[in-house]
């Protein structure tokens, strides 16, 4: 009898004992699992803040790259692009020419550049029409690139135009209410945005956005007019502006990303008479930059970019205090 309930004795201790070590260990995942949590939320936190202060920087700088253009414009009058020789001063010089610059912004480094607004495929109400069938010009265009220029074409008069009448290929409010895109089209060219060109069917099929999610192929609306600048101009720009095959284009290209990184001169790189055929792009300033803002490509610190287009001002400030900006895009 007596060892009858000394091993229910031992049964019920036994029991006890795992439910006690179950509490424990349940007690321990939970505490564990507050501290992960919190963990995370430090980080959350942490990265958060340091995104806010970047993109504080971001704007710091852009207001002082401002100034520095306006500064450099009232100090330098021959402003022609690509024959600038950085060598030859003991200062940083500024000018729409894509060079990579950088800056020490109250003790945070960030690296900047700036290029002309006259950049990318002019698709303004005016232009989009001649910009297409300058697309088409190569006679190694292909058929259906071609027919989906057309259709583009149709597309955006659409969308520009200000009745219900459908063009060929093209999309009026039935058509975009069936993509469940309603109230479109704009059926205005007024104030139209170039991010607007996201909403015309298969657009992005021949212009798709850049690494940023940018439509940086094309001009913004209100950008300034005229061939393209060269230091933004894409392969196919060159190839259309300045009738280059491949090989050279390959050759241009490579000596750009040379003058962006080591400043040396595009006309020491190339053949006179290839450098010469580069005049069929800008090389001059339009008065209406981008400034693309971003941290050091070793960076460590989670960081912004910051993209914004302004019209220049002189070194007495902008008109009415108030500077133009035409795009202004943090990311």
């Amino acid at each position: 009898m007596r060892r009858r309930i000394s091993r229910k004795r031992k049964s019920e201790s036994g029991s006890a004992l795992i439910a006690a070590l179950c509490l424990i260990f349940i007690a321990g995942m939970l505490t564990a699992s507050v501290l992960i949590l919190s963990q995370i939320s430090t980080y959350d936190v942490s990265a958060h803040t340091e995104l806010q202060r970047s993109a504080y920087v971001n704007e710091g700088v852009a207001n002082r790259v401002q100034w520095l253009l306006a500064a450099e414009q009232n100090l330098f009058t021959d402003r022609r692009l690509g024959e600038l020789d950085y060598t030859e001063y003991d200062y940083d010089r500024y000018m729409a020419d894509g060079i990579t610059h950088e800056m020490d912004y109250h003790g945070t480094k960030v690296q900047f550049t700036i290029t002309d607004a006259r950049a990318g495929w002019d698709f303004s109400v005016r232009n989009y029409r001649s910009t297409l069938q300058r697309l088409g010009s190569p006679i190694d265009t292909e058929t259906e690139t071609l027919d989906l220029l057309d259709v583009l074409a149709a597309r955006i008069a659409d969308y520009y135009d200000e009745d219900d009448e459908i063009g060929i290929d093209g999309m009026e409010a039935d058509d975009y209410e069936a993509e469940n895109m309603s109230p479109l089209p704009r059926n205005s060219s007024n104030n139209v945005l170039r991010e607007e060109f996201f909403y015309i069917k298969d657009f992005t099929a021949l212009f798709p956005p850049d690494k940023f999610g940018r439509l940086s192929a094309v001009r913004l609306i209100r950008g300034p007019g005229g061939a393209p600048n060269f230091f933004t101009a894409s392969p196919l720009q060159l190839k259309i502006y300045c009738n280059l095959e491949d090989e050279q284009i390959e050759e241009v290209i490579a000596a750009r990303n040379i003058w962006f990184k080591e400043r040396t001169l595009i006309r020491d790189q190339l053949d006179p008479l290839l450098y010469a055929s580069l005049s069929g792009l800008s090389w001059r300033e339009s008065g209406t930059y981008t400034v693309t803002v971003g941290p050091q490509e070793k960076a460590e610190r989670p960081s912004r970019r910051l993209v914004f287009t302004f019209e220049r001002f002189d070194v007495t400030g902008a008109s009415d205090n108030n500077v133009k900006f035409i795009e202004w895009m943090q990311f």
